[in-house]
């Protein structure tokens, strides 16, 4: 064992040293599973989780789900296809979706396999709440994910966050390094494969609710995108950072609408009572896309028919009863507020707009990968709200994701290049990680998270904004983050959680200097609010139906553009 000295404060830590064949960054839901799928196929397989909370309580479902909104039925993956086609606004990876929808109704029962009780129709059937989703009883998913990678024998770190990959000589990915939370213990672990599954971004943008409410946002507050953050350090190349997602949401508890909507098939109106999308839809003679259904709502708003809201005084007493039961499966702080509103004449819920999300589940926004889920760094896999180009994937995309880069990985274990990597490296990696506690003055994080928030709210599209922005709002954005960037280098922490949100801050600032660059050379509107230029309101398929791409080069942020299909070329 390698053991270098870390100074903290006044005493000297060792590093703890893991050697292992599989490292698994994060315990959310693609991780869980491809730590279980990994030790399914190949027993004798080492594998490590690190998860920066615990894995019973982690990521994006935390507090649970109410349905798999990814499941095929009688369907072809073609059609699923079609669907993400038409909803993306036509760019996307098609590779990447068809391999996705290929093991949708798998992923969907090996969910009930495990123990998540699905209902079932007199037939035995999955009970539809809409053409692709299915409803579930999924409070407990997380512990039983949990449950799954105990049993099948995989090593868990948890309260370990993550913040540097390390890379041997010839450039491939071996490993990485990040701390233990609590004793402040520097951990580095040394792979053959390492799979990255630390979901998306939030806290890029000022969140939708101030003061201890804070962290009432959709999705996971403590996601600070550090597993993108690290392969953009490592020199990753990136995709599609400018289509965030943003969820229409109830007003103050940001929970699902989708529940209400799609389960009980209600009304959003408008404050006059009138229907948000109904006459929309029949002047274009299809369905919205996701992100014109809050584009039209933002719209109510702006025009002074806002504020908008679901009607669900429809809903007789049984109906109510089910609304109720299905968000304690998934937001139970929002059943105070049903409660309340049963008891009115006229029961509406507000909606609006949460702030953005860099996200890779919900949207496309990630690493840029290949069919198999490899990044363009040798050895590195990237699944889940990491991965990007394939949006719509949802808790059995993310599963189906795990097992292709599982797959992907034994199906070349014997030829898996030697991992050795210096021990100087092990020492380089792990002592910046501490920096901030030996700084004995210096930036806040909530200081340097604070004129973040004001700087992306302003500039780069946030929800006060309308979601909407213009060339040179974004270039003001940049040019203000280039000089945050370096005050978030003079941070300081007083103990193992400060030492986290520095490092979370850090992150983030990174990864929104990276949206805002996306942004920037997008010059067209393509995806409503989630991407909206005030000064290209129109879509410009002849010449911006591309992926837009990134890669950090001696910290410089390089841009790009590659075609829609295989081989993906670099397109002028």
């Amino acid at each position: 064992m390698f053991c270098c000295l870390v100074k903290d404060g006044d005493v000297l830590k060792k590093t703890k040293y893991i050697k292992t064949d599989i490292l698994i960054i994060g315990g959310g839901t693609a991780g869980c599973m491809a730590a279980v799928f990994a030790r399914q196929k190949v027993p004798s397989l080492d594998v490590v989780i690190l998860e920066k909370a615990h894995i019973k309580r982690s990521g994006c479902l935390a507090k649970g789900v109410n349905a798999v909104n990814a499941f095929l039925g009688e369907d072809a993956p073609e059609d699923y296809l079609a669907y993400v086609q038409q909803d993306n606004f036509g760019v996307v990876r098609s590779d990447l979706v068809l391999s996705i929808g290929e093991r949708l109704n798998r992923m969907t029962r090996l969910v009930e396999e495990m123990g998540v009780p699905m209902p079932k129709t007199d037939k035995g059937e999955y009970v539809k709440r809409s053409k692709r989703s299915v409803i579930m009883d999924g409070e407990s998913i997380k512990p039983i994910l949990a449950e799954q990678v105990t049993a099948c024998g995989a090593k868990v770190y948890n309260r370990t966050p993550v913040y540097r990959l390390l890379k041997n000589g010839k450039g491939r990915v071996v490993g990485a390094a990040g701390f233990n939370l609590r004793t402040l213990e520097p951990v580095v672990v040394q792979a053959k494969a390492v799979i990255v599954c630390t979901g998306g971004a939030s806290g890029i943008y000022h969140a939708s609710n101030v003061g201890l409410e804070r962290t009432k946002t959709w999705y996971c507050p403590y996601n600070a995108g550090s597993g993108l953050a690290m392969g953009i350090r490592a020199g990753a190349e990136m995709t599609s950072f400018e289509m965030r997602f943003v969820a229409l949401r109830t007003k103050d508890i940001v929970a699902p609408t989708g529940t209400i909507v799609l389960g009980h098939d209600v009304r959003q109106c408008n404050s006059k009572g009138e229907a948000l999308f109904q006459d929309r839809e029949i002047e274009l003679g299809r369905k919205l896309t996701t992100s014109e259904r809050l584009f039209y709502t933002v719209r109510e708003q702006k025009q002074g028919k806002g504020a908008c809201f679901i009607d669900i005084s429809r809903l007789n007493s049984t109906e109510y009863d089910q609304l109720i039961s299905a968000y304690l499966n998934m937001s139970p702080s929002f059943v105070l507020e049903l409660l309340e509103q049963k008891n009115k004449e006229q029961p509406a819920i507000e909606i609006c707009g949460s702030e953005p999300y860099i996200n890779g589940g919900h949207g496309m926004a990630g690493f840029w990968i290949d069919e198999r889920r490899r990044t363009t760094l040798a050895g590195l896999y990237a699944v889940g709200d990491t991965a990007g180009g394939a949006p719509k994937k949802y808790l059995s995309g993310c599963f189906a994701e795990a097992e292709i880069a599982i797959d992907d990985i034994l199906s070349e274990w014997d030829r898996l290049r030697d991992t050795a990597v210096c021990e100087d490296t092990f020492a380089a990696a792990a002592d910046p990680l501490f920096a901030p506690l030996k700084q004995k003055c210096g930036n806040l994080f909530h200081e340097v998270e604070d004129r973040l928030h004001k700087i992306m709210e302003e500039h780069a599209g946030g929800s006060t904004q309308n979601y909407e922005t213009d060339q040179d709002h974004l270039m003001l954005a940049s040019d203000c983050l280039e000089g945050l960037a370096k005050k978030a280098q003079n941070m300081t922490a007083a103990d193992g959680h400060e030492l986290m949100r520095v490092h979370d801050t850090i992150d983030r600032v990174l990864l929104a200097r990276v949206l805002v660059a996306h942004l920037a050379m997008r010059r067209e509107t393509r995806w409503p609010c989630y991407q909206t230029r005030l000064d290209y309101p129109q879509r410009d398929d002849k010449a911006f139906r591309v992926f837009i791409n990134s890669r950090l080069d001696n910290e410089r942020i390089k841009m790009f553009a590659r075609a829609l299909k295989y081989p993906y070329a670099i397109v002028a």
